[in-house]
Protein backbone atom coordinates (compact mmCIF):
# COMPACT_ATOMS: atom_id res chain seq x y z
CA UNK A 1 0.00 0.00 0.00
CA UNK A 2 1.21 3.42 -0.91
CA UNK A 3 -0.33 7.31 0.32
CA UNK A 4 -0.36 9.90 -2.42
CA UNK A 5 -0.05 13.41 -0.79
CA UNK A 6 -2.71 15.03 -2.93
CA UNK A 7 -1.79 18.74 -1.72
CA UNK A 8 1.74 18.57 -2.55
CA UNK A 9 2.76 19.52 0.77
CA UNK A 10 6.23 19.42 1.81
CA UNK A 11 7.17 15.91 4.43
CA UNK A 12 7.34 18.22 6.80
CA UNK A 13 3.71 19.20 6.29
CA UNK A 14 2.88 15.92 4.90
CA UNK A 15 4.28 14.41 8.60
CA UNK A 16 2.80 16.63 10.54
CA UNK A 17 -1.13 17.07 8.70
CA UNK A 18 -1.64 13.46 7.80
CA UNK A 19 1.00 10.85 9.21
CA UNK A 20 0.74 11.95 12.70
CA UNK A 21 -3.17 13.17 12.59
CA UNK A 22 -4.25 9.92 11.08
CA UNK A 23 -1.61 7.15 12.33
CA UNK A 24 -0.78 6.19 8.95
CA UNK A 25 2.26 3.65 8.85
CA UNK A 26 2.03 2.83 4.95
CA UNK A 27 4.62 4.54 2.95
CA UNK A 28 3.82 7.93 1.25
CA UNK A 29 4.23 9.84 -2.67
CA UNK A 30 4.89 13.01 -2.10
CA UNK A 31 4.22 15.82 -4.77
CA UNK A 32 1.52 13.26 -6.45
CA UNK A 33 -1.24 15.17 -7.07
CA UNK A 34 -0.88 14.87 -10.89
CA UNK A 35 -0.92 10.77 -10.07
CA UNK A 36 -4.09 11.97 -8.39
CA UNK A 37 -6.09 13.26 -10.87
CA UNK A 38 -4.93 10.60 -13.21
CA UNK A 39 -7.52 8.68 -11.28
CA UNK A 40 -9.91 11.47 -10.50
CA UNK A 41 -8.71 11.73 -6.72
CA UNK A 42 -10.01 15.37 -5.14
CA UNK A 43 -9.37 14.26 -1.57
CA UNK A 44 -8.26 11.80 0.50
CA UNK A 45 -9.23 8.53 -0.26
CA UNK A 46 -8.05 5.03 -0.36
CA UNK A 47 -8.10 3.01 -3.61
CA UNK A 48 -6.98 -0.23 -4.90
CA UNK A 49 -5.59 -0.10 -8.74
CA UNK A 50 -5.48 -3.24 -9.95
CA UNK A 51 -2.32 -5.14 -11.94
CA UNK A 52 -3.92 -3.68 -15.16
CA UNK A 53 -4.01 -0.01 -13.70
CA UNK A 54 -8.34 -0.34 -13.10
CA UNK A 55 -9.61 1.30 -10.18
CA UNK A 56 -11.27 -1.92 -8.09
CA UNK A 57 -11.89 0.14 -5.03
CA UNK A 58 -12.01 3.94 -3.84
CA UNK A 59 -13.20 4.52 -0.17
CA UNK A 60 -16.12 6.77 0.62
CA UNK A 61 -15.31 10.30 0.79
CA UNK A 62 -18.22 10.66 3.21
CA UNK A 63 -15.80 9.28 6.04
CA UNK A 64 -13.87 12.10 7.77
CA UNK A 65 -10.05 12.01 7.54
CA UNK A 66 -8.73 9.00 8.83
CA UNK A 67 -11.85 7.64 8.94
CA UNK A 68 -12.53 6.00 5.16
CA UNK A 69 -10.30 3.18 5.61
CA UNK A 70 -12.67 0.45 5.42
CA UNK A 71 -10.57 -2.61 5.63
CA UNK A 72 -13.14 -5.31 5.08
CA UNK A 73 -14.21 -3.29 1.74
CA UNK A 74 -10.82 -3.28 0.49
CA UNK A 75 -9.56 -6.80 1.22
CA UNK A 76 -12.73 -7.93 -1.09
CA UNK A 77 -11.68 -5.67 -3.67
CA UNK A 78 -8.19 -7.43 -3.44
CA UNK A 79 -9.80 -10.92 -3.50
CA UNK A 80 -12.07 -10.19 -6.33
CA UNK A 81 -9.15 -8.59 -8.22
CA UNK A 82 -6.73 -11.51 -7.45
CA UNK A 83 -9.60 -13.84 -9.07
CA UNK A 84 -9.95 -12.34 -11.90
CA UNK A 85 -6.02 -12.58 -12.54
CA UNK A 86 -5.86 -15.26 -15.29
CA UNK A 87 -4.22 -18.63 -14.50
CA UNK A 88 -0.69 -18.83 -15.22
CA UNK A 89 0.33 -21.30 -18.51
CA UNK A 90 2.22 -23.99 -16.96
CA UNK A 91 6.06 -23.58 -18.11
CA UNK A 92 6.79 -25.12 -21.46
CA UNK A 93 8.00 -28.87 -21.20
CA UNK A 94 6.39 -29.24 -17.64
CA UNK A 95 4.65 -32.36 -16.84
CA UNK A 96 1.84 -30.62 -14.68
CA UNK A 97 -1.21 -31.05 -16.95
CA UNK A 98 -2.76 -27.39 -17.77
CA UNK A 99 -5.94 -28.45 -15.97
CA UNK A 100 -4.35 -28.05 -12.91
CA UNK A 101 -3.10 -24.56 -13.03
CA UNK A 102 -6.65 -23.18 -13.15
CA UNK A 103 -7.32 -22.44 -9.29
CA UNK A 104 -3.71 -20.97 -9.05
CA UNK A 105 -2.86 -17.18 -8.46
CA UNK A 106 0.65 -17.52 -6.87
CA UNK A 107 2.96 -19.94 -6.12
CA UNK A 108 5.57 -19.73 -3.34
CA UNK A 109 8.93 -20.93 -3.91
CA UNK A 110 10.93 -22.34 -0.71
CA UNK A 111 14.57 -22.93 -1.11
Amino acid sequence: MLGLDMWDGTATQVDIIFRKGTGTTYPLLLKASAVARKYGLDRENYILVDHEGAIRYVSDWRGGVGKRFDERAIRQAIDQALQDIPAPEPPPGSAVAPASWGGIKSVKLVH
